[in-house]
């Protein structure tokens, strides 16, 4: 067996005191007894590191990362210099470890949320990806439903325009002869039911009164026409159903009725009780248009308009008519012409228009809206040209035959 410590050992004085070498120089080789005992020491040695090898395997990494003093001190007492660099390696490894499984497990919880966050990207983008097909079938059915709607409208007008084109060419005196007359009681009854427009007024002007009389207000007249038409009723507790100025002209006051017997004693009461001054204004009516209408229907032999013709009208188009007035002219003999026709409630009126035709003698005429043309105005005092009416005028009087 070799010797483990070496071949030559150098003796200085240090080690033995005792003796002094007398050749300082020369190399002295060890005794038996120095050689056992040197191989016994490095036998504990290497012993002792087996031992700690073997211990560090067997305990746990928490351990060893817990407890690096205790493992320090049963390791301390048999092992050297090489064996405590052992150690700290040991230690310095396992801290590494440890630094290592920490980090990989952030890593692992990093990635399972990448990982969640793009599954719910791709449900985001699955239900996306069905919407927009759902969006695009119902495009396709628009489509196809409106390619039939114009294939059908189409139809239509090529029909229209070969029976047109075809069939033999009537005037409007044809067509009108032609058609049967029909009654209208039941139609417009259903087509125009009550309307909350047709509301009886009786309309008060008081822009005449004088200074002295200017306190006659709605309220005055309310209680003026309570006071009569309670007397005359024999009945305390009735009231006016309304009583407002007109918004346009707010010196008129109207006073709103109930049914038709109310708006006559209102009326009657408000000429008689009310001042002089006070005019009492005409129901208001309302004007349509009715063309192609026949002239002999309308006017007689002297081209004026005939006395029964209002009666005639209202029973022909079971209405009210108030008044008309022949709107062609009269010199030119043609055999149709226009007509504007006053009626007494709003309903029938905006039901003519809508219908679109008015019964004049038996002939069916077309109807649609009367636009009033404003002609100039003519002072009857001073027989100009103006916006003052003769009660207004403050200029001398001239005769109207002498201008």
């Amino acid at each position: 067996m070799a010797d483990p410590i070496g071949a030559e050992i150098v003796v200085e004085q240090d080690d033995a005191p005792f003796s002094t070498p007398k050749r300082p120089s020369r190399m002295v080789r060890p005794t038996s007894k120095v050689r056992d005992t040197a191989r016994q020491l490095e036998d504990t040695a290497i012993e002792t590191r087996r031992n700690t090898r073997q211990t560090t395997r067997n305990v746990p990494a928490e351990e060893q990362i817990d407890r690096p003093t205790e493992t320090r001190k049963s390791s301390g007492s048999g092992s050297g210099s090489g064996s405590s660099d052992g150690r700290a390696m040991l230690q310095k490894a396992l801290d590494l470890l440890a630094e290592s499984r920490r980090e990989t497990k952030r890593l692992q919880e990093v990635l399972k949320e990448q990982m969640e966050m793009a599954r719910d990207l791709k449900e985001a983008v699955a239900k996306q990806e069905q919407t927009v097909h759902e969006m695009g079938k119902q495009m396709v059915e628009i489509k196809e439903q409106m390619t039939e709607e114009l294939q059908r409208v189409r139809e239509q007008l090529e029909t229209i325009a070969t029976n047109a084109t075809d069939g033999p060419q009537r005037s409007y005196a044809d067509v009108t002869r032609l058609t049967p007359f029909l009654p209208h009681n039941d139609s417009r009854t259903l087509a125009a039911p009550p309307n909350p427009t047709d509301v009886l007024y009786c309309t008060i002007d008081v822009s005449r009164l004088e200074e002295d009389e200017a306190r006659l207000s709605a309220g005055t007249i309310r209680a003026t026409v309570e006071n009569e038409v309670r007397s005359e009723l024999d009945n305390p507790t009735w009231r006016c159903r309304a009583v407002t100025k007109d918004p346009k002209n707010p010196h008129r006051v109207r006073i709103t009725c109930r049914d038709e017997s109310e708006h006559e004693i209102v009326k009657r009461v408000a000429e008689t009780k009310l001042t002089p001054r006070a005019r009492i204004l005409r129901d208001d009516l309302y004007p349509i248009r009715v063309d192609n209408v026949s002239r002999t229907a309308v006017l007689d032999e002297r081209n004026e308009v005939r006395a029964e013709i209002t009666e005639m009208l209202g029973r022909e188009n079971d209405t009210e008519v108030a008044k008309i007035a022949w709107l062609s002219k009269r010199d030119i003999p043609k055999a149709y012409g226009s007509m504007v026709v006053y009626l007494k409630k709003r309903s029938e009126a905006r039901w003519f228009i809508n219908e679109g035709f008015f019964v004049a003698g038996g002939e069916s005429g077309t109807t649609k809206a009367f636009e009033r043309r404003d002609r100039p105005k003519q002072c009857c005092n001073c027989q100009q040209i103006t916006n003052h009416k003769a009660y207004q005028c403050d200029r001398p009087q001239v005769c109207g035959r002498c201008v």
